[in-house]
Formats: structure tokens, sequence, C-alpha cells
């Protein structure tokens, strides 16, 4: 590689990794629409808009702000924002007021849309909002991060007595959030977002906005976070009125950013290093960092296919793509390379990411006996947070209800560790509650707990209480290492080896569990000395693969051991 062209890389990865420029905005579209002029007015929804206007602006947002807009008030006003849309900058886009499924895609309504019956759906969409077309656009200017709260999941309005109605349902369609989208319904689907929890409610703002407001300038919560606080608080409100509002939400994103996309402060541990293709560069996370070293001195063009690939789908951030684009044109045979192409400019990859440490233990004494009963009740041996000190419950039949009591405490502690989550699904595991258990499994996943994140890997891969979805654990089992859960390591390279969430590739896992050895993981010697006795991705080597399984057995891997055992001579 020439000295300019390795300059000219360099520079590629320092201005496209993941850092958000300098110079990046904070730009925000709300429209609130009560005043409707052929169908049902509403009550809360320009009050839910100035609202969302005032709280986004104490968050840095400049808020272009439609209260009972038009269709070309609201198109106007659209406009605006996107001539405002620089690369690189965040986008929020909150409506509130009528909205509508038809045929499965979801229409935001002016004030101005006229009445339509049946037979006249086409007339809705000529005077209406397609709400995943107003995310593509924004996305389109270059948009780095864009997120949609929609709080439109009223009744039907076309649904009048005495008419025959357009055939709407009540409430949005799901929607899919690719990568640098994030999406949140006020109520879930197919339900109804309650504006009022009765005739005697005086607050003026809706169940969901009023429930997320709060959260809305903290930056210890990720949007993740948000959603989750969000949904408990509805959930509680509304069933207090007896009705069942859970809102929904559709991640895109990757990594853990916040509304503005900064990374919550409190949960750093250290500021990145400086960017260059041999670092932890800014917006890589561990992961990807394992899976290039993994690769980059390969010979085989598959190996950075397969990397791009995982571009492709989110799951890296493409810190390395102009080197992998490089090496794979490198590789190809030279009668299938085309003439190069200008590359297409791509969207900045998500925000700046950095190695997350255990979320720390509340400071009051109340807090912390909560936090160290859960501990002295649940906590698991595997676990990385852990408290040392602490060696790990054995839970039985019996334990579980005190678990299950200790750790519903725990996990009420504001800014509880998340380990603790974890903790409480092992309890309801044990004690046969497995949606509780999964529930709680996940709260501790999305916060990035290593151990939970591999376990909801497994039941995705075994389809136990999920779907099965192997593509989604091989992605889990990646976020687990970020998450500090080395293990997992010898999981993706095991689902390489048999073709799972993956094309098999017998070299792929052998350079990964490599690395897991070389870090001195113990479930890592087993899976490769397994792959030289078979010379499956390396050439085949008996006395290699018994010098590995000895290794793992006296790093105390039960499968080395065993492996050592029933397949090499003793001595």
């Amino acid at each position: 590689m020439s000295a300019r062209l390795a300059l000219v890389l360099l520079a590629m990865l320092a201005f496209g990794g993941g850092v958000m420029p300098a110079s990046a905005k904070l730009l925000a579209l709300v429209v609130g629409n009560n005043a409707y002029q052929e169908v049902a007015p509403l009550q809360t929804a320009v009050n839910d808009a100035q609202a969302m206007r005032d709280a986004l602006q104490r968050a840095g947002f400049t808020v272009t702000l439609v209260e009972n807009g038009t269709k070309r008030q609201i198109s106007r006003a659209m406009a605006a924002v996107e001539g405002a849309i620089s690369p690189g900058d965040t986008v929020l886009f909150h409506y509130s007021g009528h909205g509508v499924e038809i045929e499965g895609q979801n229409w935001l309504l002016p004030v101005d849309v006229p009445t339509a019956r049946e037979g006249e759906s086409g007339l809705v969409k000529d005077e209406s909002f397609n709400a995943a077309d107003i995310i593509d656009r924004f996305r389109a200017k270059g948009a780095r991060q864009v997120v949609a709260i929609l709080d439109a999941c009223r009744n039907n309005p076309f649904a009048q007595g005495g008419t025959r109605a357009l055939p709407t349902t009540r409430g949005l369609a799901r929607m899919e959030a690719d990568g640098g989208v994030f999406i949140m319904f006020s109520a879930g689907t197919k339900q109804e977002a309650l504006d009022r929890l009765s005739p005697a409610d005086s607050e003026k703002t809706s169940v969901f906005v009023r429930s997320f407001l709060p959260l809305l300038g903290r930056q210890d919560l990720t949007l993740i976070d948000m959603a989750k606080e969000t949904q408990e608080k509805v959930r509680t409100l509304a069933r207090s009125a007896g009705r069942e509002q859970i809102p929904a939400y559709y991640d895109g994103i990757v990594g853990r950013v916040t509304l503005t996309g900064e990374l919550p402060a409190a949960r750093v541990s250290a500021p990145p290093p400086p960017v260059t293709p041999d670092s932890n560069a800014a917006g890589t996370s561990q992961s990807e960092n394992l899976f290039w070293q993994s690769i980059q001195n390969s010979s085989d063009p598959a190996m950075f296919q397969a990397y791009l690939d995982q571009v492709g789908t989110g799951t890296f951030t493409g810190t390395y793509k102009v080197l992998a684009q490089i090496k794979l044109a490198a590789l190809q045979p030279k009668a299938a390379q085309q003439p190069a192409a200008k590359p297409a400019p791509s969207s900045p990859p998500p925000a700046e990411q950095a190695t997350l440490s255990p979320q720390p233990t509340p400071g009051n004494a109340v807090a912390d006996a909560a936090v160290t009963a859960c501990d002295q009740a649940a906590a698991d041996a595997r676990d990385p947070d852990k408290p040392a000190a602490i060696a790990g419950a054995r839970l039985s039949g019996d334990g579980a209800s005190a678990a299950i009591a200790a750790c519903s405490k725990a996990i009420a502690v504001p800014a509880a560790p998340r380990r603790v989550f974890y903790q409480l699904s092992l309890a309801y595991a044990q004690a046969g509650q497995d949606s509780l258990a999964l529930a709680q499994l996940q709260k501790a996943a999305s916060l990035g707990h290593g151990l939970a994140l591999y376990e909801l890997a497994g039941r995705y891969l075994a389809g136990r209480g999920v779907p099965k979805d192997a593509i989604k654990a091989l992605s889990l089992y990646y976020k687990a290492i970020d998450g500090n859960y080395a293990p997992a390591v010898s999981r993706i390279a095991w689902m390489y080896a048999n073709g799972l969430g993956a094309s098999r590739d017998y070299r792929k896992a052998a350079a990964i569990y490599e690395l897991g050895v070389k870090s001195k993981e113990p479930t890592a010697y087993s899976g490769l000395g397994l792959l030289y006795l078979r010379g499956q991705g390396v050439t085949k080597d008996v006395g290699k693969a018994c010098d590995l399984f000895r290794q793992g057995a006296a790093a105390g891997d039960a499968d080395a051991a065993g492996n050592l055992n029933a397949k090499c001579p003793p001595g």
C-alpha cells in the first residue's frame, strides 16, 4: 500500500467514523392536530406538541412547531426541516393527532383531511402523510439518526355512525426501523392511546406524553431505556383506568445512544483512544475489533465479505469498511474484478461508543441493602458484574421466592445496576415463571449486561420463549462481548463452524477461537482443538489438538477435559 493511499485511508477513517461532528445539529419537527374540519376533533394533541417543543428546546433541539396543520402547512414545515439537515445531524419527528392504518401502512392526517367512505382509501392516502416516507425523507438528507415519536394510535376517525365508513383498524401497524432509525408509538399495535384517563382527568397532555416528557432531558437514559421507562409508566396509568396501553418501539440504531446521540456519561469508563486503523477506533465495539483482528491478515476474500455483510445488517458500525473493500478487491481473481466504481456516500455510523462499565450501585444505605440482598440471593457465579466478595448463589425451588422478593426490591432502586434485572430473571426461571423471566432477561440485555445478552442469544438459537432466529443469536453473542462476557467468543466461533446465523466457515471459526485462546478464555481451547483434530479450517494436527485440550482442561473447562480423556493418549 502506498504512503499516499495510507494517508487517504486514515483520513477517511477519521472523518467517516462514529464520532458525531462538532457541527452536527439537533433538529425537530413537532406537529399537534386537534381542530379537524371534517372528522372528530381531539383534546390534547396541541398541548402535547407545545409541551414537546418546550422540552426539546431545553434539550438543545431547534424545533419547528405546527399546530392544527393543514396538508400544505405540514408540507412546508417538513421542507424547511429537510433544508436545514446536514449529514450527521439528528432529527426528531413528533406527531400527535389522528393516524390510520391502511393496507399495512400508517397515514398521519392533517386537519383538512376530507371525510372518507368505503372504497375511498386512495383519497385518504392522497390527502395525508405516509409515516415511513417522512422518515425516509429525513434519512435521504443525510441525517445520522432519526427518532420518530407517533402519538397517533387513536380510534378510527372515519368510523362515524350512519355512514359506510372507511374500513381502517384501531391503532397503527408495526413499522420496520432500518439503520439509524428509532420509532416509538404511544400504544402497541392495534391498541388505542388514551388522551385522558377519565372525563375528570385535569392533565393537559395525553397519557403517553405526560409519561415520556420527564425522561426526555435525562442523559443517563438511552433511547431504549426511555422507551422501557415510558412503557412501564403508561401501562400503570392506563390500568388505573381499567385500560390496556403499552407503547411500542422499533429500534434500528446500533449502539447505546441517548436522544441527543451522546453516550450516557455515567456509564463511560474511559474516553476512546485516537482513531487509527490499528486501535479501538471511535465508534467501534469490542466485537467489531475482535472480528476485524480475526480476518485482517487473511488471504480469503470471503472473510472480508463476511465483515461487510455484518456492516450491512447493522451489527458493525463499519469503521474498517474501506480497508475491507480494498482487501476484498485485491484478493478477488483478476478476471472477476470490475472497473472500480466510486464508493457511494454512506450515512455516518452510529454514535461514538466507549467501553461500558457496570452501572454503579446507588449510594444510599437502603438502596445498597436492597441490591446486596438481591446479590446474595441470586448472583450468578459466571457474571463479571457481580461483586467479587459474593461467590454466587445456587438457586433452588425454595430459594426462588426469596430471591424474587429481594430482587424485585432491587430493580425498583433508582439507577439499579443492570445485574439485578438478570438476577431477577434467574429467580423467575427457577420458579417456573418463564414469561416473567424472559421480560427481565430482555431488560438486562437492553442495559448491555453481557451474561444476559449471552443467555438471550441462547434462547433465540433454541427458539425458547422467542422466535427461533440464529442470525439474531449471532448478533447478540457479539453484543455480549461488548458487555464483558468473554465466553461469547467461543459461541461465535462455534456458530461459524456449524453454519448457524451465517455461512459455515471453518477458517473464520478457527481465527476467532485463536483470539479466545490468546486471551486465555477457557472455553476456546476445546473448540479450536476439535478443528485441529478434524483438519477443519486448519491443517490437521492431532498433537496440537491434544495440547489445546490439555491447556483448556488445566484452565478448568469441562469440555476440554472430556475431549482430552476421549481423544488423546494418556501421558
